[in-house]
């Protein structure tokens, strides 16, 4: 038995063997000779390669000598002096080393063998079988049609025809993955692999409409077009990829005509991608068509043309974009593209067109699993979608206006954009190398199985087979694939993300070079703005001269600036106002100029960067908040600084600022509330936390302010002479049930209690006065100033509203309660908190008003006296313009639905159950449910409704910075509150849509247990 040795390497047992089984079915000692060994080493698989060749002789048979000729054989220029042509067999030991599908397909056909063994140095790249109308004629002469015939009608049909057409397409196969494997610089070659692969589906496609034909007799004369779109369309197709098209009908067909197209689109898919005895070649995909599944298969040219006229959504123009006619009828496919592409360009044109495809594409990488994201060459950071994003982003800007650049092939758009100026050609040439790599790793991902994948393998052995594929020489491990892969990436996504803003800074603060001659069509101001405009800058040139103020000069600042402004203009076009975002960023980047860890943060600290942005285009009132603030920037740099801060310890910082300042502390107290509100507001916006805290934290927040407020006013007031008092804050409405929001009043009751019974009736007067100054000063001294947010302190639930006393004894408060008191006043007080003042005076008014709120028993007069003042609520407080199902406080379903139910409840059975007895709408309807009070479905009806509600104002009031009392109708309103809420871009009708179903469930379950209907 022959030893099989090598000179640079030991050789598995394994391969040893299938070497030695060679040699025995050849008659002759190749697979042992060791120049043959060494090339076999040098194949991507060795083992794989051996075994591969092992079963291509075994099924050849007699025929197999073929091998040893054509191995053994050639000129003296081709031959070493061993007299192996070494070129033919390293080719043909790539092509069985790599693709066990091409190994399956020689088994099946031993007679394509002889394809692999041309001493030719290609065999179909850069030839003429290489062109599109030699693979389409080739194609068709196997089935026996006529190639110049404009209808061609197959002789060889049914399952024989099946069988010649995907065997003449994978015979074609067979050639290019020999060129493509055994190509010295692969990437060089990429454009011309894919090309011949969209040219050959398209030979495919008209060889299945040959057969199609001759199998339908009856519509072999219907004028039916295929139309191309996705990578086959762009004629950069790989291996293996559903091929995307639609069918076109000639606009003069009959209805009868349709029916027969569509019977000939059927079967042609069916010849195509069906199962059979030759396999099916790939998936013919016509989803893209008008309507999606849901559309008829065919379509007539002139309802084509209404229908993305009239119909058809913005990413449907971007499919169009690569739209070409590959099959079927020459003149019906011409007309196609000639009525339809143009609407690609006037479409470009639509404010929302490019927000839209960008939403579209944010959607698809947030689909991505986590842990395929790293290895995904296609649609991951930095990966092939990113460069061709890039190039039809920038077309679909600047094509409007320049034909030139219209065209559907990446590599063909990035040479035509650097070759005018919209991008730089050093970065287009970044883009076509990276692109050139990345479809390269690609086709060797897909090549062994001729499978759909665009996954790096995170096994190490395959990971290595992939690195020999990639590379044909030096280092050819794993560790270099991913690294240069990584390399790639790298470069591709800091382009992708500068690649659109770049050129307009350049333009606004006139780099030599950026605004070119006229002849030429360069980035000027004209073309900068219209980019602006395109992504979203409703005044673009204010934005360049925001632009051009941030980055003029060769100051720090504005070097810094320049270096960050490009992934933050694309930031600030992803909220929804980026024109305000930019004026933000202008007014915070003068204030903060001078403050060295500004400009370091922004340049170092990705997430600062980002953060701030997000901020600026999403929130007005997080935006003044922070302008007023610039400092609190810094906590942007760790998203730990946004946290809620301890109590205990905002209580001993109030507490510090009182033992300082004592009287004067109410200023110093407020800025304490306005940092710790930016810091909230912060911390809502960038979605950090749970969201369902907010209210608490602010209500905590204004508790603290309003504290340490009274005890510098009382500071200040009380004097010598002033009698001895307790005095309580008794928090109301949504801030005593720990539910306000930015936009909330302080609702508030005012108590004090003499500390003697012996004052005469004067100074019970001084006293009163007293005690009311204090409850004015509070109130002025706590409202906002320049400088500092503030608290609205708002008396007016108290007894007998604003002809009431604005602060009432306690003694008053009983005889009030005692004779005068009304049902909704007890309702009003099932919200009353204590939160500042006297502990032995809170304790006491607290004990005065549970017998009310919580009684023994509900009369029914007052039971229908609460349903009447909630049904002339809804009567006569709603404005008569306002949408019933929108209003958030007074609408169908809405806070007052749930709150008035809710409080039912605990007026009816507060006495008896404990847990009732709390100010919180969500927890009372929690304790409701368990004690069996009110259905568990009822109450997360209500509960979603209610939080919603909530969410909803809350957002508005962070966009506009002003309160809402409806939910927004206004198309910009409603997408800002649907992202501060978490909805993806582009949602906002998702949210409208969430918010009327959910409170007419909540209204429906409130009717029946408020009213009970």
């Amino acid at each position: 038995m022959a030893a099989v040795t090598s000179r640079t390497t030991s050789i598995p047992d394994a391969t040893a063997r299938f070497l030695r089984e060679l040699d025995e079915l050849l008659g002759e000692a190749l697979g042992t000779d060791s120049r043959f060994v060494d090339l076999l080493m040098a194949a991507p698989d060795p083992h794989g390669a051996a075994l591969g060749l092992l079963r291509v002789v075994e099924a050849a048979g007699e025929d197999s000598g073929a091998l040893l000729d054509a191995v053994r054989s050639g000129t003296k220029s081709d031959l070493a002096e061993d007299e192996l042509n070494r070129p033919l067999l390293a080719r043909l030991l790539a092509v069985v080393g790599t693709s066990e599908a091409m190994v399956d397909h020689l088994v099946r056909h031993p007679d394509s063998l002889p394809l692999l063994l041309a001493p030719d140095p290609f065999l179909l790249i850069s030839t003429p079988a290489a062109s599109a109308v030699s693979l389409r004629a080739e194609m068709l002469s196997a089935l026996g049609a006529d190639p110049d015939d404009p209808a061609p009608r197959a002789k060889v049909t049914g399952d024989e025809g099946i069988k010649a057409l995907r065997r003449n397409y994978r015979d074609a196969v067979l050639r290019l993955v020999a060129d493509d494997l055994s190509a010295e610089s692969p990437g060089e070659i990429v454009d011309q692999v894919m090309a011949v692969l969209s040219d050959l589906a398209a030979a495919a496609l008209d060889a299945a409409l040959a057969i199609a034909r001759a199998e339908l007799d009856e519509a072999a004369h219907i004028r039916l077009a295929v139309i191309a779109l996705g990578k086959t369309g762009a004629r950069e197709l790989n291996y293996v990829s559903d091929v995307d098209v639609v069918f076109v009908l000639d606009s003069a067909e009959t209805e009868g005509a349709r029916n027969l197209a569509t019977d000939l689109a059927q079967r042609m898919r069916s010849i195509l991608s069906d199962a059979g005895g030759e396999p099916a070649l790939w998936e013919v995909d016509t989803a893209l068509r008008p309507e999606g599944k849901a559309g008829a298969l065919v379509r007539t040219l002139s309802e084509f043309e209404h229908y993305y006229a009239e119909i058809a959504e913005n990413w449907e123009f971007q499919a169009l974009l690569k739209a070409r006619p590959v099959a079927g009828d020459v003149e019906v496919g011409e007309a196609f593209s000639a009525t339809l592409l143009p609407l690609v360009w006037q479409a470009a044109s639509r404010p929302d067109f490019i927000d839209g495809i960008r939403a579209m594409r944010r959607r698809v990488v947030d689909l991505i699993p986590a842990v395929e994201a790293p290895r995904q060459i296609k649609l991951g950071r930095g990966g092939l979608r990113d460069v061709e994003f890039s190039a039809q982003m920038l077309q679909l800007v600047h094509g409007r206006n320049d034909e030139d650049i219209r065209t559907p092939n990446t590599l063909v758009a990035l040479e035509e954009l650097g070759e005018h100026g919209y991008i730089g050609q050093q970065d287009a040439s970044v883009f076509s190398t990276a692109y050139r790599f990345m479809r390269v790793v690609e086709h060797r991902v897909q090549i062994p199985r001729m499978m759909r994948n665009a996954l790096i393998p995170d096994d190490e052995t395959k990971l290595r087979m992939l690195a020999r594929s990639v590379f044909r020489s030096g280092s050819r491990t794993g560790d270099r694939l991913e690294e240069v892969r990584r390399d790639y990436a790298k470069q591709v996504t800091r382009l992708h993300e500068q690649i659109f803003y770049r050129p307009i800074l350049e333009a606004a603060v006139g780099v030599h070079g950026a605004v070119v001659d006229a002849q030429k069509r360069g980035t000027s101001l004209q073309a900068a703005a219209d980019r602006l405009q395109a992504f979203g800058y409703v005044d673009p040139q204010g934005a360049l001269g925001h632009i051009k103020a941030l980055t003029t000069g060769m100051s720090r600042t504005a070097l810094v600036i320049k270096q960050v402004l490009p992934a933050l203009l694309d930031w600030f076009s992803d909220g929804v106002e980026p024109d305000r975002a930019l004026l933000a960023f202008r007014r915070l980047s003068e204030s903060l100029a001078s403050s060295g860890w500004f400009l370091k943060m922004l340049r170092d600290s990705g997430l600062a960067a980002k953060s701030v942005a997000e901020v600026l285009s999403l929130s007005g009132y997080a935006t003044e908040l922070l302008q007023r603030q610039p400092a609190a920037v810094a906590w942007l740099d760790r998203y730990e600084n946004l946290d809620a801060r301890d109590l205990a310890i905002l209580n001993a910082e109030v507490d510090g600022l009182l033992k300082r300042h004592g009287a004067d502390a109410v200023t110093p107290i407020r800025e304490t509330y306005s940092r710790e509100l930016l810091r909230i507001a912060l911390r809502d916006v960038l979605d950090v936390g749970d969201r369902a805290e907010i209210p608490g934290d602010l209500s905590d927040l204004m508790d603290l302010a309003v504290r340490g407020a009274l005890e510098a006013v009382r500071t200040d007031l009380d004097g010598p002479e002033t009698p001895d008092y307790e005095f309580g804050i008794i928090s109301m409405g949504r801030w005593g049930g720990r539910e306000i929001g930015y936009f909330s009043d302080a609702d508030a009751m005012f108590v004090y209690r003499p500390l003697s019974d012996d004052l005469d009736a004067e100074a019970r007067g001084k006293l009163s006065k007293h005690v009311t100054k204090v409850a004015l000063q509070l109130t002025s001294r706590l409202k906002a100033s320049e400088g500092a947010q503030g608290v609205d302190l708002d008396a007016d639930l108290r007894p007998e509203g604003k002809n009431g006393p604005l602060v009432r004894s306690f003694a008053s408060y009983q005889a009030y309660y005692a004779k005068w008191s009304q049902p909704w006043e007890a309702q009003a007080l099932l919200r009353a908190r204590p939160v500042a003042g006297d502990d032995g005076l809170i304790a006491d008014f607290r004990a005065l008003i549970d017998p009310l709120r919580y009684p023994v028993e509900m009369p029914q007069k007052a039971l229908t006296q609460v349903r009447t003042l909630k049904a002339r609520m809804e009567d006569e407080r709603l404005p008569r313009s306002a949408d019933k199902r929108r209003h958030l406080k007074l609408g169908r379903g809405s806070l007052s639905d749930v709150e008035w139910t809710v409080q039912l409840l605990q007026l009816r059975h507060g006495h008896r159950v404990d847990g009732l007895r709390t100010t919180s709408t969500l927890s009372a309807l929690d304790v409701a449910t368990e004690e069996g009070l009110l259905p568990a479905d009822d109450a997360e009806q209500l509960a979603a409704a209610w939080q919603l509600a909530t969410d909803v104002r809350s957002a508005v009031m962070l966009f506009r910075g002003r309160t809402a009392e409806s939910l927004p109708a206004d198309h910009t309103e409603l997408e800002a509150t649907a992202r501060l809420l978490g909805y993806p871009a582009g949602a906002g009708h998702d949210l409208e849509d969430d918010y009327l179903r959910t409170t007419r469930h909540a209204r429906s379950v409130m009717e029946h247990r408020f009213y009970e209907f």
